[in-house]
């Protein structure tokens, strides 16, 4: 609870180029399987508390005259303490923590940009991979490297990343991934591209043995942007070689030379359109062959589904936002490959007290359903929480 008590005496900060914002969240949480057991859930009431610093920093880098090149900062953490009544207590970060740093230099006629994102989670709920493991922590680092240059309405970009990924709870998350990618792009208008775009991936897992090197190489051409006023994202279409190496255990092994070649296809379109002054809805549909131009997991996983949001304004301190989804996921290698879908409804009520005090009500579900025994589990889970910025 100190922690709380020490938000209280925080203040904003506005300093030059930097600018910081405070405050404190005091949240009472129930939950009917609160260490996400697929075997033995267990209830338990539960207090967190803490303070939330978000804020950026933006300086002048002097290298030719063009104004945009400024080195941007921006991060968002704090500390969470958290008790439950029979499950014992806990002091973390809160998550997500993110810290990212952004720099554009101009060199010619090429923009390049210099990246590097660092992330936290622990939220069991929110990690698809972790079944049965309590708030698994999991740290995040991915720098960037890109450069864009623009011929009229035609437009080049190559890029190439480097994401680490390790948890101290559980090896299977950890890995490195490289990314290497060519997209040529032409702009049919202002919003819309038509793109071709060719990646090189590597995967290099650490220690684990359910996951495998890989290889990739996709080339896809597609649309992407504002396809019409209520319409954007993207639509893509290509071919897809990929190749990841045995891996022998006690039970089985997948075989060597495994892989992927044939069609593939990427959709990420996003619908929003106002039914009523007060309200909005939108509908997200996504599909992702597993083995893309960042190829986020070395056990390639193909994922496809479907986002549902509503946000209602009841009054002029209250909205209404409730939300469903559905996702299916297919493991492409390994030996204990296994498909689940994945079941999320939220259901969330905001109140505005005062210009800094807000409340929130929300009911989350999760429901996951494996074809691997111990695999699937229900979570149920209410939370009241309320948020002061200083």
């Amino acid at each position: 609870m100190l922690l709380c008590s020490a938000a209280g005496y925080a203040y904003n900060i506005k300093a030059g180029p930097l600018q910081l914002s405070l405050a404190a969240n005091v949240s009472l949480l129930y939950s009917d399987n609160a260490n996400i057991s697929p075997t033995d859930p267990k209830e338990d009431w539960g207090i967190d508390c803490g303070p939330i610093i978000t804020g950026g920093l933006q300086l002048p880098v002097h290298i030719g005259n063009n104004p945009e090149e400024l080195l941007r900062m921006t991060f968002s953490t704090g500390f969470m303490y958290r008790k439950w009544l029979n499950g014992g207590q806990q002091v973390t970060f809160q998550s997500p923590t993110t810290f990212a740093l952004s720099l554009p230099l101009r060199l010619g006629q090429w923009l390049v940009t210099v990246g590097d994102l660092f992330t936290f989670t622990n939220e069991a709920l929110e990690n698809l991979v972790a079944v049965g493991i309590e708030r698994p922590a999991q740290y995040n680092n991915t720098a960037t490297l890109s450069a864009t240059r623009p011929f009229g309405r035609f437009v080049l970009t190559l890029s190439g990343s480097r994401t680490d990924r390790w948890s101290p709870e559980s090896q299977s998350l950890e890995e490195t991934v490289y990314s290497f990618s060519v997209i040529p792009s032409v702009y049919l208008n202002e919003t819309m591209s038509v793109f071709w775009a060719t990646s090189v991936g590597f995967v290099y897992p650490e220690h684990y043995i359910d996951r495998s090197d890989g290889f990739n190489l996709t080339s896809m051409v597609g649309i992407a942007g504002r396809i019409t006023p209520v319409l954007d994202g993207s639509i893509g279409i290509g071919y897809v070689h990929s190749r990841f190496d045995p891996i022998p255990s006690s039970t089985s092994t997948n075989n060597a030379g495994s892989g992927v070649d044939g069609v593939s296809a990427q959709i990420g379109l996003n619908y929003a359109h106002p039914l009523r002054p007060n309200t909005t809805h939108s509908i997200r549909g996504f599909y992702s062959p597993g083995v893309t131009a960042t190829m986020d997991r070395s056990n390639y996983q193909t994922t496809y589904g479907v986002n549902y949001n509503i946000a209602h304004r009841l009054n002029r301190a209250m909205t209404l936002s409730p939300s469903i989804g559905w996702m299916h996921s297919k493991s492409e290698s390994g030996p204990f490959a296994q498909q689940y879908d994945m079941l999320m409804l939220t259901i969330s009520i905001q109140r505005t007290f005062t210009r800094r005090l807000t409340g929130n009500l929300t009911y989350r579900r999760q429901d996951r359903t494996s074809d691997l025994p111990n695999q699937s589990y229900v979570v149920n889970e209410v939370r009241l929480s309320f948020l002061y910025t200083f």
